[in-house]
């Protein structure tokens, strides 16, 4: 399999069900391409296939024989923080600079995905509305630059480049500077490499002898943990180590207001959520890995679900903690609610019902 990738000619044996993202960030360690959700839905892994934007993950490897890549590291090879001096950016493309002059880079997980995104979006419209950039990026999400800045960033770039110029930097009217940063623009130290690939974020890292880490999850919503067998995945070549609750020398539980999470669920203790883990598996590879997870026997005794707070309150519902399966009761007044009841020309009484409603899911819990 031969393709070219940021201008270099690569060639590959391809592997049963790897994807595009995995070939990039695996085999190449071109790890500016994130992955976030996995699923296509969070844009963090787009890259441009022939000049088209693609989820990386969830593109089959093979299917990029004979193409183009063209990845974050691609736009601007070589970039380095001391790129920025007074005369501008030595070696960043137009987008590069304006998400760092215009601040829309923060954790930057997201980054990658956002400039790419807007990249395919100007090859094809060199000078798109606000509305066409947000059409653009309505599937390429970001939880914590917000928005407007991206849009202004584009925006600035899109002008940059019809013209032939540098980035124009934002408007600001400077109060008297405190030296040597206060009243004064100020550029994010490491945005620099987070808009061109270089930061590494946990999941990036890799290193000699590093194994790979999988867990194995409950998959029921309640019951109680009865046996579990490691031995046949440990026997398995290629594996370093499974880990089940007998193998934590202390308390095992965790939590954020109280500790009542078990970091591994024993035998004979509650499983609680689909995703509670019984056990950890090191090992070589991640296809050992997961071949060693299909090895652990685990026998479940099923319980009843209790699916939302109204039904977990019931008398004749399962504990599902020692204290019960109330935290916290908590009543909220403000101001006399009588006399205001009293004063109220309509009082409307009713029963409402909201979704459940979980955030953007966009970066793993080590991204």
């Amino acid at each position: 399999m031969e393709l070219t990738v940021n201008g270099n000619h690569v060639s590959f044996e391809p592997l049963p069900g790897e994807m595009l993202s995995d070939l990039l960030r695996q085999r190449l360690g071109l790890t500016g391409t994130k992955i976030g959700c996995n699923e296509s839905e969070c844009g963090a892994c787009t890259v441009l296939v022939d000049g088209e934007p693609v989820l990386a993950c969830t593109y089959p490897s093979a299917k990029a024989a004979g193409t183009q890549i063209l990845t974050i590291e691609g736009l601007a090879q070589g970039a380095v923080i001391s790129d920025i001096d007074d005369e501008g950016f030595v070696s960043l493309h137009p987008l590069q600079q304006s998400f760092v002059l215009y601040g829309a880079v923060q954790c930057g997980f997201c980054i990658p995905g956002q400039i790419m995104t807007a990249y395919a979006l100007l090859q094809h419209n060199p000078n798109p509305s606000e509305t066409q950039i947000r059409q653009a990026l309505k599937d390429t999400l970001c939880r914590c630059a917000g928005y407007p800045t991206i849009i202004r960033a584009i925006q600035a770039a899109a002008e940059a480049a019809r013209l032939g110029v540098p980035v124009a930097p934002p408007e600001f009217i400077e109060t008297t500077p405190i030296e040597p940063v206060i009243g004064k623009l100020q550029v994010r130290p490491d945005a620099v490499e987070k808009v061109t690939g270089g930061a590494k974020f946990t999941d990036d890292l890799s290193f000699e002898g590093m194994l790979v880490a999988r867990v194995k999850r409950a998959g029921l919503p309640h019951a109680i943990l009865r046996r579990i067998d490691v031995s046949k995945a440990r026997q398995l070549p290629g594996v370093a180590a499974v880990l089940t609750a007998d193998e934590i020398p202390g308390d095992h539980l965790h939590g954020i207001v109280i500790f009542d999470w078990p970091v591994l669920v024993g035998v004979d203790e509650r499983v609680r959520y689909v995703g509670d883990a019984v056990a950890i598996v090191a090992a070589e590879t991640a296809d050992i890995a997961a071949q060693a997870l299909d090895l652990i026997e685990v026998e479940y005794d099923p319980q009843p679900v209790i699916s939302d707070p109204v039904q977990a309150h019931r008398a004749d519902v399962p504990a599902l903690h020692p204290n019960g399966n109330l935290l916290k009761h908590i009543k909220v007044r403000k101001g006399e609610l009588e006399q205001g009841f009293a004063d109220a020309d309509v009082i409307l009484e009713h029963t409402y019902h909201t979704a459940t409603t979980d955030h953007a899911f966009l970066d793993p819990s080590a991204p």
